[in-house]
């Protein structure tokens, strides 16, 4: 019994701990790890967001959001959360790429300089249609509730098959709030207004219908072409945009985004809902759908939490608790190196599916 006893001392308690997480919760998968925060997977159609122990403040801030959001009906075009504690955010699970990815997949680039050089094809005029108004009506839903995006690039939209969700993160921030160590001038973003958002919709949709980003098929500094970023940056700020000769609806569109054309994003949304040919009976049995959904994926959230799971996740690295990194994570990151699930917590979903996503 003392040859036992002392043996027990002697194995890492790390390595207990690491048999131990698998064991005590074997549907849960680690999938991706974020600035302030880890996801894992927790059923096929859920994921959790848990903080990383010094980053709870910053968590702290992502919840108030949700508190928000609980407020009203959920919209459709966010990422929708079923259930939030101080310790973990249980949210829908878009398991399809950015709508970064997807696009690139149609162009082709110069290696050198990454500038794109041919489209391949363009995404149905249909689709494109659908996933503009997805994204409206995302910021169109953060507006009324005097919320702001604040990061609103391809890289924080979400597919879902053919529908976008829009990925959440600086909507964190309420309008007319400037950033700390900010001055609002003209040229900048400054305030976070209908104003800056609708401008960064006007080069989302640009990204949608050219397949590729503004001033994407072009190298601005030929000398370095490291510098392209900060070289299109200032062309934008000076109200320089490229031609649009594409669908003429399309860029009126673009056009009345980038100059301030629309009193609010809401305006902005009404008008791209009215594109799209109306299915009643389609949107009605979605709706209903998903009320059922989220009232079992919420007790299944609860339970969850009940038998300890946020308060473990929350207690150590991933690894250290015995979850390898996911396959999938790793296929994720191949393809999109700048995140493989949205920080934000705001998701929009566009239409085939888009749904914005809200970044940490």
């Amino acid at each position: 019994m003392r040859l036992c006893k002392a043996y027990l001392l002697l194995v890492d308690p790390i390595s207990i701990v690491a048999i131990d997480g698998p064991k005590r919760f074997p549907g849960v998968h680690w999938i991706w790890r974020g600035a302030i925060l880890v996801v894992y997977e927790v059923h096929p159609q859920i994921v959790v967001k848990v903080p990383i122990p010094e980053e709870r403040e910053s968590f702290a801030n992502e919840i108030k959001i949700y508190e928000v959001f609980s407020t009203c009906p959920p919209c459709p075009s966010t990422v929708q959360c079923f259930y939030y504690t101080e310790n973990g955010i249980f949210l829908e699970y878009m398991r399809d790429l950015t709508l970064s990815v997807r696009i690139q997949h149609n162009q082709v680039r110069d290696e050198s300089t990454e500038v794109v050089t041919k489209i391949e094809k363009l995404e149905p005029i249909a689709l494109r249609k659908r996933w503009m108004n997805d994204l409206a009506q995302a910021v169109a839903f953060l507006e009324s509730l005097n919320l702001a995006h604040g990061d609103l690039r391809p890289e924080n939209v979400l597919l879902d098959g053919t529908h976008f969700e829009g990925c959440g993160a600086p909507y964190r921030r309420f309008m007319n709030g400037t950033e700390p160590g900010e001055e609002a001038n003209d040229r900048s973003a400054g305030n976070l207004s209908p104003r800056t958002e609708q401008f960064a919709l006007g080069s989302l949709y640009y990204f949608i219908n050219y397949s590729f980003e503004v001033y994407g098929d072009r190298c601005l500094d030929p000398d370095n072409p490291r510098e392209h970023g900060f070289k299109m940056i200032g062309l934008l700020q000076n109200l320089i945009f490229p031609e649009l000769n594409g669908d003429p609806l399309i860029d009126d569109i673009i056009h009345k985004c980038w100059h301030n054309k629309y009193r609010k994003v809401t305006d902005l949304a009404e008008y791209t809902e009215a594109l799209l040919v109306k299915e009643p009976s389609a949107a009605e049995d979605t709706e209903a759908g998903s009320s059922e959904d989220a009232t079992w994926k919420k007790v299944l959230c609860q339970d969850l939490e009940y038998r300890g799971l946020l308060e473990f996740l929350c207690s150590d690295e991933p690894v250290k608790l015995g979850f390898p990194l996911g396959k999938e994570l790793a296929s994720h990151q191949q393809a999109d190196d700048s995140q493989a699930y949205p920080s934000h917590p705001i998701n929009v979903r566009l239409g085939a599916t888009l749904k914005l996503a809200l970044n940490d």
